[in-house]
């Protein structure tokens, strides 16, 4: 079987030709529809008056920078104080149509209908001091969308004006009242904090370190005054020892390292004498000076002893405490015994003290954690009336900055005019859209139409039937 052919450009003007009335009248009928729609479509005026903000001339740090907001937060802005109940309710009343409809509807219709838009960017114009938008109008009455566009500029302009000074002032007078309130609360922290202290005065946590080196302070006292005391008793020893005469023990010279009985003073004399001579004669001659004075002071000294030997005992001791150098032994034994009296209370008190310092130490971590609610309820009310007054040194800067009016403010730059045209329907491109879609009625019908026709109108339709064509006879004009 052969293939069909395929299908050539002249049968489009074919099936034109045949189904010209099923692609026109149906592409007439939607025409016309679609027309007859455009003209009672109801039609939406736009009018709109351009607004022009002027940004805060001071220093930035005079002007704080959330009072820079980007365009689209100042869009969002400028939209909530459009759709406020005061501004739709003033432009409402100014225009009259609370007379012809009820207060709520009127601002409902213009709070539906009114918005703020931002011009689109130009790299080209120039970005002056001034940043613009656009306040838009929408309404079925061209004169009425403009008075309403114009009205709500003005009534816009005065209420955002009115309404940042006022805030301004409002923020300062609640700031101040939070102010007043933190630091009445910071006072009575503060007195019960400082009375807890003064409870634990001594074992505070910031007193550790003091406590510490006091402690070690009297612990170095104490090791002093622990050695004085061994000094004194070791010299209250040797005095005693004086006084008894057990220190007066001598070595026998026949047998060194022998000791031999205790001598009294007068004894010791003797014994001392002698032990002068023994060394002097061993480098002077018999009858040298020296030699003979010692020998006869020994000889005196041993007649003494003697006496003293033959006293009774008590007369003995007797002269003994009579002797000045066995009474300064005594006062010096006294003296003794009364300084190491004073270096023991001393030592006493140092135990004391060390205790009590390491008592406040201890104590430390129990205060710490009995004042730590109290004490971090302070700090953070601290710091939140440190945050309140820079918050309200910044809303009087602001306040002020809004009384002299170098912060933003807004000015009409341009008014709206009655618009001469609807903004809303675009009538060119709905009757484009209109002919199109007729068009595709139209032509969707002649294919179907063309579709669903079974006749054979060519010998070119010949071909699916695999039948020979022995001829044609031409189309006949009617005249």
């Amino acid at each position: 079987m052969e293939n069909a052919p395929a299908f050539h450009p002249l049968d489009h003007i074919s099936l034109l030709r045949r189904r010209m009335w099923w692609l026109i009248i149906p592409a007439i009928v939607v025409m016309a529809l679609g027309a007859a729609v455009i003209t009672w479509l109801p039609r939406t005026y736009t009018a709109t008056s351009t607004l022009g903000i002027s940004l805060p001339t001071m220093n930035g740090q005079v002007v704080s920078e959330a009072q820079r907001l980007s365009p689209a937060e100042r869009v969002r802005s400028f939209n909530q104080l459009l759709l406020s109940p005061l501004v739709l309710e003033r432009v409402a009343k100014e225009e009259g149509l609370d007379r012809t409809m009820p207060l709520a509807n009127a601002t409902a219709m213009i709070g539906g209908s009114a918005r703020v838009t931002l011009p689109a960017p130009d790299p080209n114009v120039p970005q002056y001091n001034v940043e613009l938008f656009f306040l838009n109008f929408d309404s079925s009455s061209p004169s009425l969308s403009a008075r309403i566009a114009n009205r709500l500029a003005d009534v816009f302009v005065d209420e955002s004006s009115k309404k940042k000074a006022v805030r301004a002032e409002e923020t300062s007078a609640f700031i101040e009242e939070e102010l007043k309130t933190s630091q009445t609360r910071l006072g009575e922290l503060e007195g019960q904090l400082r009375k807890e202290k003064e409870g634990f005065m001594g074992s505070l946590p910031e007193q550790t370190q003091s406590n510490v080196a006091l402690a070690t302070a009297a612990q170095q006292q104490l090791a002093a005054t622990s050695n004085a005391i061994r000094g004194e008793q070791e010299r209250l020893t040797f005095i005693e020892r004086e006084i008894s005469g057990s220190n007066k023990v001598i070595t026998d010279p026949a047998a060194p390292g022998r000791p031999v009985m205790t001598l009294s003073p007068k004894a010791q004399r003797v014994v001392d004498l002698e032990r002068e001579l023994a060394s002097k004669q061993i480098t002077l001659a018999a009858k040298h000076p020296d030699i003979v004075d010692l020998k006869e002071e020994l000889q005196n000294a041993k007649a003494a002893a003697a006496a003293e030997a033959a006293l009774p005992e008590d007369q003995r001791q007797a002269q003994i405490r009579t002797d000045p150098a066995y009474m300064q032994l005594v006062k010096e034994k006294q003296e003794i015994q009364l300084s190491i009296n004073n270096l023991q209370r001393q030592q006493q008190t140092q135990n004391d003290t060390i205790a009590k310092y390491m008592s406040h130490v201890d104590t430390a971590p129990r205060v710490e954690q009995a004042l730590a609610g109290l004490q971090r309820e302070t700090d953070l009310e601290r710091q939140k009336y440190a945050l309140l007054t820079q918050k309200l040194n910044d809303a009087r800067i602001a306040e002020r900055v809004e009384q002299s009016r170098g912060s933003e403010h807004f000015t009409i730059v341009a008014r709206a005019n009655t618009p001469d045209s609807p903004a809303s329907p675009n009538v060119p491109r709905l009757m484009i859209m209109v002919v199109l879609l007729g068009l595709c009625v139209g032509g969707a019908l002649a294919m179907g139409r063309e579709y669903l026709d079974r006749s054979i109108h060519d010998a070119r339709a010949l071909n699916d039937l695999e039948l020979p064509v022995l001829g044609e006879i031409p189309r006949i004009s009617h005249v």
